[in-house]
């Protein structure tokens, strides 16, 4: 081993080294809560995690987090113990972190030092806008409108439809249920299948676009094919609101979620009624007794 080899050798061994230990492992739950009284809108900013959200009780919003942290000095005294922030700002609540707490590393020798996982409650009437790089996102039972975005995950969002939702993911699927109406949404993806889930009832022009899939509706709609990509289109009940998927791998599937009427139960034939035996026939008179003598 020659000197430069040496010197190099001696200036990537601690790096290695420092990329295998990484720093102290933390696990950590943090909860929050707030009145709810005057906050319209939640937004939720995270590099490394899932967001969850739920429609909770009108009067309170509540925070679970989970933060899993390597090498990042717990901060005892301040808010969140610093790994995240959470700032109300007029009828704003703003939640988590951007780039606060990334460190910039040599490629394949380490990542993010911080993960949050967020679990929340809020009143069903409020405004979600969710964003993250690296994780899931998923709601259910909020009717307002909803805004999710993230990088390397799914989305999952199940609303009632009162409110115009937008989801958007690059490496992931795509799945948006509407329970009661629709007021509008545009699902996009790159890699991954997007499927939505309609009422009957619902009414709008629809526009799906995909290169490599498939297509299954269960609304009519008509095939518009252009090279190198293929497209759907169509006008349901009218056409109020508009419905615009996008992916590039992956299938695209538009289902009518409202159940299916139960067929009706036949009726029992009724069963004649059996006929009536006839009369048995009626004694003989008694003979007359013989007169007397």
């Amino acid at each position: 081993m020659n000197s430069r080899t040496r010197r190099l050798y001696f200036l990537i061994a601690p790096l290695l080294l420092a990329s295998c230990m990484g720093g102290r492992r933390t696990q950590e739950t943090i909860t929050r809560q707030w009145p709810a009284a005057g906050i319209n809108r939640v937004e939720i900013r995270e590099v490394d995690g899932n967001l969850s959200v739920e429609a909770g009780t009108p009067g309170e919003i509540s925070l679970v987090a989970n933060v899993e942290a390597r090498g990042f000095e717990r901060k005892r005294n301040a808010e969140n113990h610093g790994y995240f922030q959470t700032v109300i700002s007029g009828d704003t609540l703003r939640i988590g972190r951007e780039h606060e707490h990334v460190i910039v590393r040599i490629p394949l020798f380490g990542r993010n030092d911080v993960t949050v996982n967020y679990a929340l409650r809020v009143p069903p009437t409020v405004e979600l806008d969710l964003k993250t790089v690296n994780g899931r996102i998923a709601t259910r039972g909020v009717n307002a409108a909803t805004d999710a975005t993230t990088v390397n995950g799914p989305i999952d969002l199940e609303t009632s439809g009162a409110g115009v939702v937008s989801a958007k993911t690059v490496n992931g699927r795509v799945v948006a249920k509407f329970l009661r109406t629709f007021q509008g949404a545009r699902l996009k993806t790159v890699n991954g299948s997007v499927e939505a889930l309609l009422p009957s009832t619902a009414s709008f022009v629809c526009d799906l676009s995909q290169v490599n899939g498939d297509f299954e509706a269960s609304f009519p709609l008509s095939i518009h094919s252009h090279p190198g990509s293929r497209r759907v289109s169509g006008e349901v009940n009218g056409g109020q609101y508009s419905l615009k998927i996008v992916t590039v791998n992956g299938d695209i599937q538009l289902t009518n979620s409202s159940p299916m009427p139960a067929p009706p139960i036949p009726s029992t034939p009724s069963v004649p009624a059996m006929p009536s035996a006839p009369a048995a026939p009626s004694a003989a008179p008694a003979a007359a007794a013989p007169p007397s003598t």
